[in-house]
């Protein structure tokens, strides 16, 4: 479960960024984008020995000899390595610490390249979470403050439909795969994937409201693309019964003058 819906894509991405750089997913990532000081995305957990075999051969800083060196040092004597983060003030990768662990005596060159070239792929894997969670966060929140999509009305009863923050929408259980789809229509598309709450006003006075989560919506494209007509009727009909609920007290409070 994630704090936000925006979280929840933003976790996912990492996921797959570390995935297609061959890195395990189970690496726990947190980040800090809000375009201040010390922003920016960490990876903590572990490199086993079955993820630097399949790591090691694709970092291209490391020579030919020195790789075969270290393939043959990781799968005889089991090493691993451990990112440690050391700062807790800020979010960044330059707050994690890499040991390695399971090295023999007199390999400290080895271990010292094996180190450096993973932090170099770190540092780049860390990046381009931060670039693309930057995208998905301008995709998934308001441009302002009750960010209004749709008002419509007669004169005295209006619809408005608000895009508000995530985090208004409470925690979120991600599915993989429907995330996946989600950050392909925001990064690929160019669509906005907001969450919405619909709210009836009578004579200026709120009758009833909802929410809903996950709609896409573009910006180039018509209001009725996104719409949704059943939020629409659901919210209507609970605004009629507050609108009726208020007539009655108020006749009975006739009768009883």
């Amino acid at each position: 479960m994630y704090h936000s819906f925006t979280d929840a894509l933003i976790h996912t991405q990492a996921k797959t960024t570390l995935v297609q750089h061959l890195w395990p997913e189970t690496l726990q990532a947190e980040y800090s984008l809000q375009h201040c000081q010390g922003d920016g995305v960490l990876f903590t957990g572990e490199l086993a020995p079955a993820d630097l075999l399949r790591i090691i051969p694709r970092l291209h800083t490391l020579t030919a000899s020195m790789t075969r060196t270290l393939l043959r040092l990781v799968s005889e004597w089991g090493v691993s390595v451990r990112l440690t983060r050391h700062n807790h003030r800020y979010s960044h990768s330059g707050c994690v610490t890499f040991t390695a662990e399971g090295f023999p005596e007199e390999t400290d060159l080895a271990e010292g390249r094996l180190l450096s070239a993973l932090q170099c792929q770190y540092e780049v894997i860390c990046h381009e979470v931060e670039t693309l969670g930057y995208r998905l966060i301008a995709g998934t929140i308001p441009e302002e403050v009750d960010e209004v999509l749709l008002c419509r009305g007669t004169e005295n009863i209006a619809l408005r439909v608000i895009a508000v923050y995530p985090e208004e929408c409470g925690y979120c259980d991600a599915d993989d795969g429907l995330e996946g789809d989600y950050i392909d229509l925001i990064l690929r598309c160019g669509r906005r994937v907001l969450c919405l709450r619909y709210e009836v006003f009578c004579d200026g006075e709120k009758m009833a409201e909802s929410w809903t989560t996950g709609t896409v919506i573009d910006p180039h494209g018509p209001v009725r693309k996104w719409l949704s007509r059943d939020e629409v009727r659901h919210v209507a009909s609970e605004a009629r019964d507050a609108i009726e609920f208020r007539a009655a007290a108020f006749r009975s409070f006739i009768k009883a003058a």
